[in-house]
């Protein structure tokens, strides 16, 4: 092989500049959510890095005894939720479920970081690279229209017929916005995969779509009872 073919097969990036070490000391978090902190990746624009908030999760464990207690004998310890992320995202991505894309943030892998194992995702954004609204900050600003709401009404269509099982079913854990291929809808970006130690979601499919009916209904109201009492 000469030269000009050696150069050719050189990566453009760096397997350790995408899954680290990443120094995330200096760095503020784009976001932060009920356990985890969210961070750009330092090295590629289209990534996002989440990152697990220790201090929250004791907090939230601390008031929950009896799971605190079997939480210790979990060998993955706190970061079970990466697993329950990555496990859906495989198993709802391989299913032949009809759906051309599963309307869900790509999962890349996961990270060392100097805060601790990160589950690295794709980022999704707005026209200008930066980290997309969500449907609730949209609709906090009174842009809820009749376009945005029939979007919703085909993404829970979507996560139903791929069998997404979700578990934290809010407005804050759908980002209207341009994933990395560039293309535009609504993105599951947090709140999916199996918790419970019964998986009645995952094993039926029906199930699974009238439980997500129910969760929209619900969704929908309680957002329409925050715009009211916003003023919006």
């Amino acid at each position: 092989m000469n030269s000009a073919d050696r150069s050719a097969c050189t990566p453009a990036v760096s397997f350790q500049s995408v899954f680290g070490p990443l120094n995330l000391d200096s760095a503020t978090p784009l976001a932060t959510g009920g356990d985890r902190h969210i961070f750009q990746h330092p090295h590629s624009p289209a990534l996002l890095v989440k990152v697990m908030d220790m201090r929250a999760r004791a907090i939230y464990l601390e008031a929950r005894p009896f799971k605190r207690w079997y939480k210790q004998y979990q060998r993955e310890s706190a970061y079970r939720v990466y697993l329950n992320e990555i496990s859906e995202y495989v198993t709802t991505t391989t299913r032949p479920s009809g759906v051309w894309q599963v309307p869900m943030a790509r999962i890349v892998g996961v990270a060392q970081t100097s805060l601790g194992l990160g589950l690295v995702v794709e980022k999704i954004t707005d026209e200008a690279g930066n980290m997309a609204p969500t449907v609730t900050d949209l609709a906090m600003k009174g842009l809820l229209d009749d376009a945005l709401k029939a979007q919703l009404d085909a993404f829970f269509d979507d996560l139903a017929d791929a069998h997404v099982v979700v578990h934290d079913m809010s407005t804050s854990n759908i980002a209207v916005g341009l994933n990395a291929d560039g293309k535009k809808g609504l993105y599951l970006i947090d709140g999916f995969g199996v918790l419970p130690l019964i998986p009645l979601y995952a094993w039926s499919k029906r199930l699974n779509r009238r439980r997500l009916q129910r969760k929209y209904a619900e969704l929908r109201e309680s957002l329409a009872r925050r715009m009211r009492e916003a003023g919006v």
